[in-house]
């Protein structure tokens, strides 16, 4: 059996901090949620986003309905960090500046081995005297400067271990920081269950009872207000294509004028989507859908 995703209940909102939770929702549950987090990398720039994954309430709700994921919170978190705690961090850090020592010297090792000719021909090129920038370096020898240079003897270990020593300290403030996108050190005894009452509401109510409909239809299901609907529903991953429909959730007996109408449908039509409106049955039990499109709409 797969293992539950744990939801994080923060502010009143649903998060999902893990990168392999994340990747799990997306590919075995067609969950999308929405992305808010800065690339490590790319910090000044919104075009990609990175974790925390921000889910909706309907998101949550499934998974939960589903006993794919529980929704826990972690008290600790919000209490002055522990002296245990501290050295904890403290010690992580110390071990990743350590690291990057590591790497930084076989780096090093690496670039040094990889110019050994060169090297050695500067070597040899400064004892006799001769020149050593790149453009003369490029230019042939005579045969009897050649003979010169070949008859100089160099320690190839110890010019080695020469140009080790030219590479500097790393100065801690040159350091790399790690931005965790989980708590490295919170256990399962750290969390507690939430008890969240959703949906409270006729209108939360429908909204879930909508998306829940379209997910058991085997849809991919994402937030619909940059259309000004409830949802927007994708045959498949969002990332290869385009929505198909934009899901208004009408209450039954509400009424909707024809101006109404006639606006949703010109927004659908320009985007090319089909404008649906979900509601719930005479009975209460199913839901239905209505679609409309202009009747010369190309999106057919």
């Amino acid at each position: 059996m797969s293992e539950i995703i744990q939801l994080v209940y923060s502010n009143e909102n649903i998060f999902i901090w893990n990168a392999d939770d994340w990747l799990k929702l997306r590919k075995e549950y067609r969950i999308i949620g929405e992305l808010l987090g800065c690339l490590p990398k790319t910090p000044r720039q919104d075009i990609l986003l990175g974790l925390p994954l921000l889910l909706s309430p309907e998101e949550a709700k499934l998974l939960i309905e589903k006993g794919f994921a529980k929704l826990i919170q972690y008290p600790c978190i919000k209490k002055k960090p522990s002296e245990t705690l501290k050295k904890l961090f403290h010690e992580f850090r110390e071990k990743l500046y350590l690291d990057q020592e590591v790497c930084l010297r076989k780096q090093r090792e690496k670039q040094i081995s990889g110019m050994m000719d060169k090297i050695v021909e500067g070597k040899r090129r400064k004892i006799l005297g001769l020149q050593t920038t790149k453009k003369k370096m490029r230019k042939p020898l005579d045969k009897e400067t050649l003979e010169k240079m070949k008859s100089v003897k160099i320690d190839t270990k110890l010019l080695f271990e020469e140009e080790m020593s030219k590479l500097p300290k790393l100065d801690r403030n040159d350091a790399l920081i790690q931005t965790h996108t989980a708590h490295p050190w919170v256990t399962k005894e750290d969390a507690e269950e939430v008890d969240w009452n959703y949906p409270e509401t006729e209108e939360e109510n429908l909204r879930y009872q909508v998306f829940k409909d379209l997910w058991e239809k085997n849809y991919y299901i994402t937030d619909g207000e940059k259309f000004g609907g409830d949802f927007l529903v994708y045959p498949a991953d969002p990332i290869m294509f385009h929505a198909q429909f934009i899901v208004h959730c009408q209450k039954r007996n509400e009424d909707l004028s024809v101006n109404d109408i006639i606006s949703v449908c010109r927004v659908g039509c320009n985007v090319r989507k089909t404008q649906v409106f979900a509601s719930f049955s005479p009975d209460g039990e199913t839901i239905n859908y209505q679609s409309f499109q202009w009747a010369d709409s190309n999106a057919l």
